[in-house]
């Protein structure tokens, strides 16, 4: 990794000089790589579920040309992979699903009404299975 040894060569050649609380320089410089590494790490995954999200208001509902419905919710969704190609920010009801008409019209209300729901992702791309009306 070019980048990261960049920052190691460039902390580590701070000038050698003790630091209050009784680190060497060095010793401070290690403390802060590891520090990084951990943010690196700590990255929020890539994925919005499997799982349930925050309560969220909808801010717009899409009806696909094969009778599907994206919903984008705020706060925001990141990295779905929406039905009929509507981004990242749409979670997606197949029309396959069993439930999609009592969904859309909670959907459709909450929407209407700004009320809060939350919506249960059965994978990483955004596909919801079901729904709270009203939130946690």
């Amino acid at each position: 990794m070019k980048l990261m040894s960049i920052h190691t060569e460039t902390l580590l050649s701070l000038p050698k000089t003790n630091i209050p609380m009784g680190f060497s320089s060095f010793e401070l410089n290690m403390i802060l790589i590891v520090l990084a590494m951990l943010l690196v790490l700590a990255a929020p995954a890539l994925a919005q579920g499997p799982g349930w999200t925050a309560n969220s208001v909808v801010t717009k509902l899409v009806v696909t040309a094969d009778g599907g419905i994206n919903v984008r919710l705020s706060p925001e969704l990141t990295n779905c992979v929406s039905n009929s190609g509507y981004g990242p920010v749409f979670a997606s009801v197949y029309p396959t699903h069993p439930g999609i008409n009592k969904i859309k019209a909670d959907l459709l209300a909450a929407y209407l009404n700004g009320t809060v729901v939350a919506l249960y992702f059965t994978d990483s791309s955004c596909t919801v299975g079901e729904m709270i009306l009203g939130g946690w």
